[in-house]
């Protein structure tokens, strides 16, 4: 196993609000959720009990989601409209959440006795990923860097001009010159460097090629 994993969230009412009330007057929307979501992922190396050298990605971004979706997330039918919404998280963490978001929504609808038509939640997610794969695979990656070399490749200049495609998937950083990009089958766009080890880890698992957002296959 490469990677071990612990989630951990929290959802809950919003303790402050997230939108002044003018601000809220101002939309022609009925039914609305805002959530303020924050994204923490802690990577911690191998070796990080030695070095001490974990770091964090962090990210906050305040949501909009019709209460009718919210209060049944967890139908097939809605799910995809959340793996759009949510769509800088991996559909399996978001698969662990939606159930409690879910719940939490509706008691929510359930004692809003003031019948607002906006209600404000805050959602946090921290994941902690151990890379346990180690300094001697570190070179172990030729057949998953043939499979990554395949896949088409993309100038930063073209992803300037694309304001919905800003950063990667996996590693949550913005795309810049220092790295190359590249595109899956289903147009999903990551740094080359991160595809190599989810390659690694479908061959290790025997399956298919799969696109870590949205797990279709890559070529």
């Amino acid at each position: 196993m490469d990677h071990q994993s612990l989630i951990r969230f929290d959802v809950s009412p919003s303790r402050e609000p997230i939108l002044q009330q003018q601000l809220q007057q101002d939309i022609d929307m009925p039914s609305l959720f805002f959530i303020d979501f924050e994204f923490i992922n802690t990577i911690l190396p191998w070796d990080s009990f030695r070095n001490n050298n974990e770091y964090d990605e962090t990210g906050n971004v305040t949501l909009t989601i019709p209460t009718e979706i919210l209060c049944n997330c967890t139908d097939n039918d809605h799910k995809s409209v959340m793996y759009d919404i949510f769509s800088f998280v991996s559909t399996n963490i978001l698969d662990t959440i939606l159930p409690e978001l879910e719940e939490c929504a509706k008691q929510m609808v359930e004692e809003n006795h003031e019948e607002r038509e906006f209600l404000e939640m805050d959602l946090m997610i921290h994941i902690s990923t151990i890379d346990m794969a180690g300094e001697e695979n570190q070179n172990d990656n030729g057949q998953a860097q043939q499979i990554v070399d395949l896949l088409e490749k993309y100038s930063i200049d073209y992803l300037s001009s694309d304001s919905t495609t800003e950063q990667c998937s996996i590693c949550l950083e913005e795309f810049d010159t220092s790295s190359e990009p590249v595109s899956t089958k289903c147009s999903h766009v990551f740094h080359k460097e991160c595809m190599v080890p989810w390659i690694q880890r479908c061959i290790d698992r025997s399956s298919f090629y799969s696109c870590p957002l949205c797990r279709g296959q890559i070529i």
